[in-house]
């Protein structure tokens, strides 16, 4: 199970991707925006920055804003895209430091202003036959243009004065609201390019800086430091989750000294957060074993057990430091709209380790045996998607955090089930859900064509009985897909796929 994405030039594959660093000259030319902005009747706007910890920032003040669009635009962001961006791992904290910069710094200040356009535009457009359909950047009255904003950030970005502190903690946090940009705008290449560039100037900051992080220990860095701290491990947390969709894609957070970090077996992790932390490098490390293995042969894959063995001893021990810190009522930073973290991670983990313990010599007949797994999931990730439904009202929802898309996503593929199917499709189209690269439409309209093909043919159409008679042969094994996004065609899903015990590849195009 891989995922790809291209555009009109560009594509990211497994063996063609290089090492690049995020040109923000070039950025200016890839922009592929979505549909029509809808009304929007901003609340007062105001700025809320108590009880947040920025010491010897200099003499700033908060930036005047030119018009109403901007106000606008400044508003959405505090409101509405800011709890969005960190919804699955919400925090005060970080949430206060956004607004705080958004207002203070110029770069920081027109990055927050594209990155709620779009979003807006996104929320707000049409839920009609359009609503995959990009809109040229030419029909953007000329102050409400993201593209606008966006330029105007790589500008006052690359002419931006201070010590070297502060350049590198709001050039890290541009990089990090041009990913989430470049996300929303249908542009997964450089949002990737941007991705790569943040990840590796967050490895040249001192160590002791990003360790040092408050959320773990009574160290409160202030200032840019304590923006570095927030927004490396924002970056990290993304670069932990782009696994998910780059087959070759190692984070740089992927230790094999990782079990020296943990608490003893017997304790506990001081919060939830800090359990997220955690099982986000094990997910990684899962799903990198998982890429890996696709791209061996067949006899060079029982190479991978003992390393397989390692991370299930790791997902264990993970468990019991989980259970342990529900039991003494641990929580995490958050606020009154926050998701239930607490089934977001046992979902996660539940899937990691089905993924990890279902590559026996039986292949895709193994998954027959983990459907108590399987329904245990879609009741998770069925109470995930109302908790966010109690706030958004079935609205388009976009986060640059990895949640429940992939994992439906896996389920629908890989159970046979009938019911457990149709209901993981009834999650996924229920409401638009755009989390990094993953799109829940697409993905339904993926598992929606695997069902067709499995429970297809001598049964004439007709929704099977049983898991069993999808007979082995007709299952298929290795499935990926690449995302076409296109300003003069209809967004479509290129589809591979191979079936089990047989051989020959099939290809697909499904329109969107």
């Amino acid at each position: 199970m891989t995922l790809a994405f291209k555009t009109e030039k560009t594509e990211i594959e497994s063996s063609h991707y290089h090492n690049e660093k995020a040109d923000r000259e070039e950025s200016c030319n890839c922009y592929h925006p979505c549909t029509t902005i809808s009304a929007y009747h901003p609340k007062k706007w105001y700025s809320k920055y108590d009880g947040l910890n920025l010491q010897n920032l200099g003499p700033f003040m908060v930036l005047p804003v030119t018009g109403s669009a901007q106000a606008e635009a400044m508003c959405f962001f505090e409101y509405i895209s800011i709890k969005h961006l960190s919804e699955y791992c919400p925090c005060v904290s970080w949430r206060k430091t956004l607004i705080f910069f958004s207002q203070t710094v110029p770069s920081s200040r027109h990055a927050a202003i594209a990155l709620a356009l779009i979003h807006r535009n996104y929320m707000y457009r049409d839920s009609s036959d359009h609503v995959h359909q990009p809109q040229s950047s030419k029909d953007w009255p000329p102050d409400t243009a993201p593209l606008l904003h966006y330029n105007r950030a790589i500008h006052f970005l690359l002419n931006q004065s201070g010590d070297n502190t502060e350049i590198t903690a709001v050039t890290l946090l541009v990089c990090y609201l041009f990913i989430c940009f470049n996300h929303l705008a249908g542009n997964y290449v450089q949002a990737v390019k941007h991705l790569r560039g943040g990840v590796e100037l967050s490895r040249n900051i001192d160590k002791a800086i990003v360790n040092n992080d408050s959320t773990y220990g009574d160290f409160k860095p202030s200032g840019f430091r304590t923006l570095i701290c927030q927004v490396t491990r924002q970056i990290r947390r993304l670069d932990m989750q782009a696994v998910t969709f780059l087959v070759d894609w190692t984070p740089v957070d992927i230790r094999e000294t990782f079990m020296s970090q943990l608490p003893p077996s017997d304790s506990s992790f001081w919060s939830l957060d800090q359990a997220a932390d955690h099982l986000q490098t094990l997910v990684a490390r899962v799903m990198r074993l998982r890429n890996t293995e696709q791209q061996m042969s067949v006899k060079m894959r029982p190479s991978l057990s003992s390393l397989k063995d390692i991370v299930l001893g790791q997902m264990e021990t993970w468990s019991r430091l989980f259970n342990n810190t529900l039991q003494q009522g641990r929580s995490y930073e958050t606020d009154s709209e926050s998701y239930p973290l607490e089934s977001l991670l046992c979902l996660q983990h539940t899937i990691a380790c089905t993924l990890l313990s279902s590559c026996g010599p039986g292949r895709e007949m193994d998954y027959d045996d983990f459907l108590p797994q399987f329904q245990q999931c879609v009741a998770l990730a069925g109470d995930i998607a109302a908790a966010r439904e109690r706030y958004s009202r079935l609205e388009p929802t976009f986060t640059p955090e990895i949640g429940i898309v992939p994992l439906l996503y896996i389920i629908g593929v890989k159970c046979r089930h009938p019911i457990v199917r149709r209901d993981v499709l009834s999650i996924l189209r229920r409401q638009p859900i755009r989390e990094a690269v993953w799109d829940s439409i697409s993905a339904a309209r993926v598992v929606e064509r695997v069902i067709e093909i499995e429970e297809g043919g001598s049964w004439d159409g007709q929704m099977i009985q049983s898991m069993e008679q999808i007979a082995v042969c007709q299952r298929i094994e290795d499935l990926s897909w690449v995302h076409v996004v296109s300003e003069q065609s209809a967004t479509r899903l290129d589809i591979t796929y191979t079936f089990c015990t047989r051989e020959g590849m099939h290809i697909e195009t499904l329109l969107i």
